[in-house]
């Protein structure tokens, strides 16, 4: 996930720091969120925060369901 984030992130044109501030988190919590290869280290609110930020500045994420795994892969 944290790969995907980065992505969107630069996808959009903003640096760490307009992320974190649309998402009204520290800086750090991007910072850590982006270099987590899985599962982003930031807690469950963080990572909604960040998410939110990012589609309301028109990124889009694909739907992950109970037999896919976070890049869309079936197992």
């Amino acid at each position: 996930m944290g790969p995907q984030i980065r992505a969107a992130r630069i996808a959009l044109g903003w640096e760490p720091r307009h992320l974190a501030q649309r998402a009204k988190v520290p800086q750090t919590v991007v910072l850590r969120a982006e270099s987590s290869p899985g599962e982003p280290a930031v807690t469950i609110a963080q990572l909604n925060a960040l998410m939110q930020a990012l589609r309301a500045g028109g990124a889009s994420f694909p739907a992950v369901g109970p037999d896919q795994n976070a890049s869309g892969d079936q197992p």
